[in-house]
């Protein structure tokens, strides 16, 4: 009778351990996922909104100087800055080609944040309020940094192109 018993607490621990396994990993695989979206078509998603107004395009030259980061070592991407020096207002969504190379392009992000925030700090109440608020993220194989007044427009205008 004890033996039946034993057997049973086994089997329900051995199935409560698969499940919570299977549940783990898919958690694991959902986690960073995002639809695989060109980065050419998320461009031009962002210039018909007229989300890149008033804005410099910046080139390989400007992404290698404020992020460390070589443009050929990406799948791509596009970047702006504002055109005054005085204002915090940049936009980068670059597409990594793997997710080990989106994290180490996402230090290099946290890293201009930090230094911006470095800059403006005190004397320049509104650009500090601005960075404060800023994305600096990485989604799957995309790497995000968007500061200024219209960080929350890009960030949703992002998010409708990669979910």
């Amino acid at each position: 009778m004890k033996k039946k018993r034993r057997d049973w607490n086994g089997m329900i621990i051995k199935v409560c351990f698969a499940a919570f396994l299977l549940v783990y990993l898919g958690i694991l695989c959902m986690r960073g996922y995002a639809k695989d979206v060109s980065i050419g078509a998320m461009h031009k998603e962002f210039e018909s909104a007229k989300l890149l107004d008033g804005m410099d395009e910046g080139k390989d030259k400007d992404l290698r100087r404020y992020f460390g980061i070589d443009g050929k070592e990406c799948d791509g991407y596009f970047y702006y800055k504002a055109e005054s020096p005085m204002a915090v207002d940049e936009l980068l969504v670059l597409k990594a080609k793997s997710a080990h190379d989106a994290e180490q392009f996402g230090e290099a992000v946290d890293t201009r944040l930090d230094n911006q925030l470095e800059s403006f700090e005190g004397y320049g109440v509104t650009q500090s309020a601005q960075l404060k608020k800023a994305y600096a993220q990485t989604e799957g194989v995309y790497v995000i940094y968007m500061a200024g007044d219209r960080a929350d427009d890009w960030k949703a205008a992002f998010e409708s192109a990669i979910k």
